[in-house]
């Protein structure tokens, strides 16, 4: 059986829902708004320039730009094709975009105007890419014009070629302890992974309006989208994110939900004049990427009166794996959840055997949204999976009634005096601090301990706080060798575009 993939989905919901309005990109520069049917025939265009320019079933597609139409149309144009379209992070410079390209064996790159000076570095360079599509005003004379092409194609239906269980789209991991890797991920995956969300949400078929802040080159945007998509409901993607233009958007166009990491819900709470905006639309507000803390929780619930979802997962899973319900986000402010449903998981380990409840180890995960491999690595996907089950990095703890807390990185673990210390764990326990906004963990060298606990703390607007009050706050709650031997003070953290802290800049 072939079964269903987010190419049928389209499909579908140009007959359902023809005339429903199912995108709305705002950009700088212009707001465009697609009905079902227009985006599916703008998919139907898209495939028809790829497959003009060569592009089969099995080739990867790179997609390096902002937040825009033409990302998303390119995303589902490949999909019908059986091609997998490969997100490339926009705020990559040339050696991280050479990387991809070369791993992933991409032939082809579609491309805007704010990294046309990249892209320009990499022509005749040792890559794979020999087509360059353009999108935006000022095309390079290497280049093709992606939106001219686009327009001049036919309108006629393009078959969807792939299957459930084929390859659906190659997303790459962040990078954060090492080169990204080239996770390979089905058509089965995305679409289950939608299945799971929307059940353990309650997203109402057409009902819902949710807006999209963060990059579609990251897991967690593509899959809101499809998530929204599948149930025939209204997506809002801006370029970028800006808190008040946020406020302004979910007032003006009675936004439902949305994705905000944490220094997002900060900037949120701090726009001037909060209360004056109607949040009474905003039901589902969903979090994830770092610890939220249980005062930011609190803070952000009593602001929007919506529904405060804690998601958790990583790309190899397509991403989310645990859920957080709103029942709970108070009275379990430090976990992140249950699992999500058709998603078991276990904690396991370094023999891959499973721990006694309260113990931590690896978490472990088995379900249809487990990704097949990572391209060309088959060494380290059979590494990573052992009997069905993909054993991840994340180290993990299960209490007493059942839910699961982040204790951090296998690569993150430090070891000081001998003893083994998790940063997650001071990290939760700084978040507590009232004066604290933000606070991340690291080991540093040390000529007695062998490392020493670093802690990195920024603090709320006007507080004042002493390296010796954060140490005496954590020796209070937690084992001696657990307190900050160095404490430092930064007015911000390093962040991915994902949100999560590059601990590598800290150390």
């Amino acid at each position: 059986m072939r079964g269903l993939t987010f190419g049928h989905v389209a499909e579908t919901n140009a007959r359902k829902y023809p005339d429903g309005e199912c995108l709305v990109v705002e950009t700088a520069a212009s707001t465009e708004r697609l009905t079902f049917s227009e985006f599916n025939q703008r998919a139907d265009q898209a495939a028809r320039v790829l497959e003009d320019f060569g592009i089969e079933k099995g080739d990867r597609v790179a997609v390096y730009m902002q937040n825009n139409v033409e990302t998303l149309e390119t995303y589902y144009g490949a999909m019908k094709l059986g091609a997998l379209p490969m997100p490339v992070n926009h705020r990559f410079k040339d050696r991280e975009v050479r990387y991809v390209l070369r791993d992933s064996g991409a032939e082809l790159i579609v491309f805007d105007d704010d990294v046309a000076d990249t892209v320009g570095t990499l022509v005749d360079q040792d890559t794979p890419v020999d087509e360059f599509l353009h999108v935006g005003d000022e095309r390079p004379n290497y280049a093709e014009d992606f939106t001219a092409a686009r327009k001049a194609a036919s309108t006629d239906r393009v078959e969807v070629v792939p299957g459930r269980l084929d390859n659906a789209a190659l997303m790459y991991t962040s990078g954060t302890t090492g080169d990204p890797k080239g996770c390979v991920l089905t058509h089965d995956n995305l679409i289950q992974n939608s299945v799971n969300t929307v059940y353990s949400a309650g997203f109402e078929e057409t009902n819902d309006s949710f807006l999209v802040v963060t990059p579609l080159f990251h897991i967690a945007a593509f899959g809101l989208f499809n998530n929204t998509f599948y149930t025939g409901s209204r997506s809002y993607v801006v370029e970028d994110f800006d808190p008040v233009r946020t406020m302004e958007i979910i007032e003006a166009e009675s936004i439902t939900g949305s994705f905000f990491v944490p220094t997002m819900s900060r900037a949120l709470l701090a726009v001037d004049d909060f209360d004056s905006y109607d949040v009474a639309s905003f039901q589902y507000y969903m979090t994830g990427a770092a610890p939220s803390g249980k005062e930011l929780k609190a803070a952000v619930t009593e602001a929007f009166d919506a529904e405060f979802y804690e998601v958790f997962g990583q790309t190899e899973m397509s991403p989310v794996t645990t859920i957080l319900h709103p029942e709970d986000a108070l009275r379990k402010p430090g976990s992140i959840g249950k699992p999500i449903i058709n998603v078991s998981l276990k904690v396991v380990n370094e023999e891959g055997e499973e721990v006694v409840q309260g113990d931590v180890g690896r978490a472990a995960y088995k379900g249809p949204t487990a990704f097949r491999e990572y391209l060309g690595m088959p060494e380290k996907t059979a590494e990573v999976f052992d009997d069905g089950w993909f054993v991840s990095s994340d180290l993990v703890r299960r209490d007493e009634d059942g839910f699961f807390h982040f204790v951090g990185r296998a690569d993150d673990m430090l070891i000081t005096g001998g003893e083994n210390v998790h940063p997650a764990e001071i990290e939760e326990v700084l978040h507590e601090h009232e004066l604290i906004s933000e606070a991340a963990v690291v080991g540093v060298p040390d000529e007695n301990w062998g490392e020493r606990v670093k802690a990195v703390i920024v603090l709320e607007d006007g507080a004042t706080l002493t390296a010796e009050e954060v140490t005496t706050y954590v020796e209070a709650r937690l084992a001696d060798f657990k307190k900050p031997r160095e404490v430092q003070f930064r007015d911000d953290l390093p962040r991915n575009p994902t949100g999560k802290v590059i601990k590598a800049q800290l150390e």
